[in-house]
């Protein structure tokens, strides 16, 4: 499956703006009332909707003929990119503390 280069990097700039949207605005709120951050998935899916569906931008355009099925799916990819960049900038560096087992 290829990708349109331009359209790719739209959605890849999507994943980010979802990120920080999302780190900025919603995170803080879910800190404060101690909520649980499971559902931070899903804001970010529907933050990623609403600015594909803004940008009427369609990944799978290539693949899929309806374009809604398609804007639909490249929600969830930008959403997830997004949930992904978010797991990987807020976890601590727990690989670099490696421990051995105790014999």
């Amino acid at each position: 499956m290829q990708f349109q280069p331009e359209v790719l990097a739209i959605v890849i700039g999507f994943m980010v703006l979802a990120n920080r949207l999302v780190e900025a605005l919603v995170t803080p709120v879910f800190d404060k009332y101690e909520l649980d951050k499971f559902w931070l998935m899903y804001v970010a899916w529907i933050v990623s909707g609403v600015l594909v569906f803004l940008a009427n931008v369609n990944l799978f355009e290539l693949v899929i003929p309806s374009m809604i099925i398609g804007q639909i799916l490249t929600s969830i990819v930008a959403g997830g990119g997004a949930n992904l960049l978010h797991d990987l900038t807020t976890q601590q560096n727990d690989i670099f503390l490696m421990t051995t087992p105790e014999e």
